[in-house]
């Protein structure tokens, strides 16, 4: 029997981000279920868009199977935050999340004042320009030079950011995913073996970090080299073999 394999994006995101990723799962034989969050690509916007909300939509969506759940930056915040408030849920032990979000508590302090600027900022705009411009093409354009390490693959990788990462619901729904980024992060759920894998390039979470804080909680930690924070663009292949690996443990 296969085994079935949830993918979960994270900001700016949908389902498109990890679509090579799930191919190279596939031919691996996993079933898997590439999903849009609530409120980005295809799906509906959430009523309550916080991690209790994200938390509550995940439950009643996957809690009930027994999958693997695998999620890239804001999706390993939201996971880990659904697996602690639902623990008695079917899903599988093992759990992976690609380039989780880890601060130490001045790099915290930093990030909510960022945030807290760039929120302001962007509300001084009416609500239609204020949408149009968190998804037009030159933020893209930033953020995906920002995140990108390998740049002989950085003009796919725009031309993907341009093609599929201003698909959200509105403004609010991002500032909300936004605030989620920014504010909170990845944590350990309980009863769970949990997979670390970052990119030895990341400029959002510092590898030494991510390391020690594998160590601290007894997760296991897998450095894919010369890799920036978009390793499911970048090396998806190396990614695939990683958690391959881990699930079949």
């Amino acid at each position: 029997m296969s085994k079935t394999i949830v993918l979960i994006h994270g900001l700016r995101g949908d389902h498109h981000g990890l679509s090579a990723l799930a191919l190279q799962l596939q031919q691996k034989g996993y079933e898997v279920i590439n999903t849009d969050l609530p409120g980005s690509g295809e799906c509906a916007e959430l009523t309550q868009k916080n991690l209790d909300g994200y938390a509550d939509w995940l439950h009643e969506n996957f809690g009930d199977k027994e999958y693997y759940f695998v999620a890239h930056s804001m999706g390993s915040i939201i996971v880990s935050h659904y697996l602690s408030k639902y623990p008695k849920d079917k899903v599988q032990r093992r759990v992976v999340f690609i380039s989780p979000i880890f601060r130490t508590k001045a790099g915290q302090k930093t990030s909510d004042i960022l945030y807290a600027l760039a929120s302001g900022a962007l509300h001084v705009l009416p609500k239609k320009p204020r949408y149009n411009f968190m998804r037009s093409n030159p933020v893209s354009f930033c953020i995906s030079h920002y995140l990108t390490s390998d740049k002989s693959k950085q003009k796919e990788i725009d031309q993907l950011h341009y093609k599929y990462s201003g698909r959200f619901a509105s403004a609010d729904s991002l500032l909300a995913d936004m605030k989620i980024s920014m504010k909170e992060q990845t944590i350990l759920p309980e009863n769970k073996d949990v997979l670390y894998i970052i990119g030895s390039k990341d400029r959002l979470t510092n590898i030494k970090l991510a390391r020690n804080r594998a160590a601290e909680q007894s997760a296991q930690f897998t450095e894919i080299a010369d890799t920036g924070h978009l390793i499911n663009y970048e090396q998806p292949a190396a990614l695939a073999e990683a958690i391959d690996e881990f699930i079949k443990k």
